[in-house]
């Protein structure tokens, strides 16, 4: 597998990972008495945040690991 599959398929599992942590913390603000009623609003900006800067970052991650598989190939012929 390609190193830019393999960066494709890594952002795709932390995306994911992310999103479960999120809607974990947000079920566990609102199920649980006596929690800050501003506590889903935090929760949403910080993994959002987090979620938005990985998208932000995985165009430069990709074009570099296809950077990477070209030199690989370069270097195999």
């Amino acid at each position: 597998m390609s190193r830019a599959k393999r960066t494709i398929l890594m952002l795709v599992v932390i995306e994911l990972l992310l999103g479960g942590l999120w809607f974990y913390l947000a079920h566990l603000a609102t199920t649980t008495p006596g929690t800050d009623p501003a506590a889903q609003k935090v929760i949403g900006q910080t993994m959002g945040g987090a979620m938005g800067l990985i998208l932000g970052l995985s165009p430069f991650l990709y074009l570099l690991a296809r950077s990477n598989d070209r030199k690989a190939a370069k270097k195999g012929e």
